[in-house]
């Protein structure tokens, strides 16, 4: 398993960052950009060849992204309505990635084999730590953290409805608030 290391910074920029194994020795660079419906992020090898690539389908509260590698369509990822929020499915490679959006740590799965995790190391949580089991899965797994920062950053930006309308606790000597009844008028018969 290589461990390979990319800035979390550069993954919300829209320019091109570069990702270093544990020798600190550069092996990918990671080029696009999110927002628009059919924007991609690619990842190129060193010497310039394309390696993988994200393609934004749809837009809206579940976007939909189609994996790309060698050209090749190989699988879809979305997010979905349900119960479980921290498990996602990465269809066509049958992938299973479950982890924690707000914390940055996730382990993806086929079957009962790692495939990869993705972990924040730093203390400020500005670089991100891809361990993944074989050289062929690298792309692909970078492109899925690239999609896990981008979820995560919008998760964070988007306000928590239950807590406006959660009710709060009094503070000592505080007296909660009444309304005022009025009394019903009857109408004449």
């Amino acid at each position: 398993m290589r461990v390979l290391y990319l800035n979390q910074a550069a993954l919300s920029a829209k320019a091109t960052s570069v990702v270093r194994d544990q020798h600190n020795q550069s092996r990918y660079l990671l080029v696009g950009k999110w927002g628009l419906r059919a924007d991609v992020v690619s990842v190129y090898t060193i010497a310039g060849s394309l390696e993988a690539e994200v393609k934004q389908e749809t837009l809206g509260l579940l976007p939909k992204f189609r994996l790309l590698y060698h050209r090749q369509l190989v699988g879809r990822v979305s997010k979905t309505f349900g119960v479980i929020r921290e498990v996602l499915f990465v269809r066509g490679l049958n992938w299973i990635i479950m982890g924690n959006l707000n914390h940055g740590h996730f382990k993806i799965y086929h079957g009962r084999d790692l495939i990869a995790s993705i972990d924040r190391v730093s203390a400020s949580g500005n670089t991100v730590a891809l361990t993944v089991d074989h050289p062929d899965h690298e792309a692909l797994v970078i492109c899925l953290a690239t999609i896990l920062d981008r979820w995560a950053k919008h998760q964070q930006r988007l306000p928590n409805p239950l807590k406006a309308w959660a009710p709060r606790t009094l503070s000592p000597g505080e007296v909660a608030p009444s309304i005022a009844r009025q009394p019903v008028k009857k109408l004449a018969d």
